[in-house]
């Protein structure tokens, strides 16, 4: 057999299978549920609730109403006869609506003597109201009242009793009606059961066809491939002979045949071929760390670049402090050698202002010319940690925080005279694995590119705000610089990561300071840098990285 005919025989009997299954639910839920919905229609009809049992107690209602309105109201009120025969004519009309629609249900005798002492309430009460307001007086005029409130007592007691037989009749009807409905209802309920069970036989069957037609199908198509895959492998992979008998379909023998006589014509080319790949794999492997060499020099040399660029404000950075240190010591010279002169006798004894004035002034300068020499340190210190170059590239623990620090003091002369940088670091912030040479270059660029954004942006009238910060958020140290230039314009948001690309006149920009690291922090440290922006308002840009990132050589 082919394997298009177990295919076709499989999804026959699946599809097939499915079908009659869905038929069968169909039919017998579809049954019982018309059926439930017939019993539900029924029980509305039927009950407290029914128009019958309302039209009955209707008539009952009304008719006692007319009864004890005779005895309730005063005999003196002169409506007395309207209302009671108000309540007369309702009950004659819910009577007949019962007589005409619903006398199936009850015995003829009850409705008709019900309409024949209705009747003679109702000629009882004509009477007494044509003697109340008859001209007539004396013990005649009492006797024939009392003589017509007798008869109209009589009928009422009459009528009294058979509404209680036709009250106790429509109990007992929705009382049987009720139980016949609950007798459908177990029926029914039966005959959920029953297809249920038969529902769970159906399913059952189904799947136990369905396993065993997939069994079949295993034995007689899966197995046999997994058998020649299995044999293919241990011929290719492991080079041991390929040995299979050929079972299964024709379409799976045909297969094997062509492919034992494939094996042992690849195996000479696949030796030939793995030669050449490890050759040139070698090769790929120099050139991937001559590329990576090159990437650091290349991150080097735009870090002198950047030194060289900003070596004229860092000379005008030192040359401020160093002439106000030079300022306080020839200061502080000119009063020792005037104390040596005065003291050897060669010079004039100073006054007592002189003394007072050196007093007051000569601390003060000594104090100013440590703080230049400071300052001059400080400057000459964050050159050397910013342009220091590890000569393995090797990543290793560093304190984010000074790099950072190191890096604004290095950049002061790009930012101080358009906007005022603020740091705000995390002081608790881990060492974090890194090459901290191109992560100072990072950070030198957006802080370089922030006071340019302010410098460039129309909408500061004074100095702009330039913000550093650091901090810690489980595994991961996010270094953030913001500020509040012109923002990046919407057309060239998706470029500035490009390399040679810039918004700089030709000559001024390089198009390579984002490019290289958006490299430095993706690929050679495995983190993640991005923006947001806001034309008008700003930018901010957040670097990421990882605490857990592998302390080894970048050139690995």
């Amino acid at each position: 057999m082919k394997v298009r005919s177990y295919v076709i025989l499989l999804t026959l009997a699946g599809l097939g299978g499915a079908s009659i299954l869905a038929l069968f639910g169909w039919w017998k839920f579809s049954g019982l549920q018309s059926a439930t919905d017939d019993l539900r229609k029924e029980a509305e009809k039927s009950g407290a609730a029914s128009q019958e049992y309302s039209d009955v107690q209707a008539l009952l209602t009304s008719t006692r109403d007319a009864l004890n309105a005779m005895e309730v109201y005063p005999k003196e009120f002169k409506g007395l006869f309207g209302v009671v025969r108000n309540s007369i004519v309702y009950s004659v009309a819910a009577l007949e609506k019962i007589t005409d629609e619903y006398s199936s249900n009850y015995k003829a005798d009850t409705l008709n003597q019900l309409k024949k002492e209705i009747s003679g309430v109702s000629v009882a009460l004509d009477q007494m109201e044509k003697l109340r307001f008859s001209q007539k007086g004396g013990e005649t005029s009492r006797r024939e009242h009392e003589a017509a409130r007798s008869a109209f007592d009589v009928s009422a007691k009459d009528l009294e009793i058979s509404l209680d037989w036709l009250q106790n009749e429509a109990d007992s009807n929705t009382k049987s009606r009720k139980n016949e409905l609950d007798a459908r209802w177990l029926d029914l309920e039966q005959s959920r059961k029953e297809a249920r069970i038969f529902s769970w036989i159906a399913i059952v069957l189904y799947f136990g066809i369905t396993a065993f037609l997939a069994w079949r199908t295993y034995r007689s198509l899966a197995q046999p491939i997994q058998s020649l895959e299995n044999a293919a492998s241990n011929s290719l992979d492991e080079g041991k002979p390929f040995i299979l008998a050929e079972t299964g379909p024709a379409e799976i023998r045909s297969l094997t045949r062509r492919l034992r006589v494939l094996v042992h014509g690849l195996e000479e080319q696949v030796a030939q071929r793995t030669l050449a790949l490890r050759t040139k794999a070698h090769q790929l492997e120099e050139e991937m760390m001559q590329r990576k060499h090159l990437e650091t020099q290349l991150v080097h040399a735009q870090k002198m670049e950047a030194v060289g660029q900003l070596a004229a404000g860092i000379a005008h950075e030192i040359n401020s402090p160093s002439q106000f240190v030079n300022d306080n010591v020839m200061f502080l010279k000119d009063a020792i050698n005037e104390l040596l002169a005065a003291v050897s006798g060669e010079g004039e004894i100073p006054d007592a202002k002189e003394i007072e004035f050196l007093r007051e002034n000569a601390p003060g300068s000594a104090e100013q010319a440590l703080e230049g020499m400071e300052r001059i340190t400080t400057i000459v210190k964050s050159m050397k940690n910013f342009a220091y170059r590890d000569a393995a590239s090797e990543k290793r623990p560093q304190n984010l925080n000074q790099a950072i620090e190191a890096t604004a003091v290095v950049a002061t002369n790009e930012w101080k005279y358009h906007a005022e940088l603020k740091t705000d670091l995390d002081p608790n912030l881990p060492f974090v694995p890194c090459n901290i040479g191109e992560i100072n270059q990072v950070v030198l660029n957006l802080i370089v590119n922030a006071a340019h954004a302010i410098r460039d942006s129309e909408s500061n009238d004074g100095k702009g705000l330039i913000l550093v910060s650091t901090r810690l958020y489980e595994q991961y140290v996010v270094i953030t610089i913001q500020d509040d230039g012109g923002g990046i314009p919407e057309h060239v948001q998706g470029k500035i990561f490009e390399p040679f690309f810039t918004t700089k006149e030709v000559g001024v920009g390089t198009g390579q300071g984002l490019a290289i690291a958006h490299n430095v922090i993706t690929k050679s440290h495995g983190g993640h840098i991005w923006f947001e922006t806001e034309q008008g308002k700003g930018t901010i840009f957040f670097i990421r990285l990882s605490l857990d990132a592998p302390l080894q050589s970048s050139e690995s």
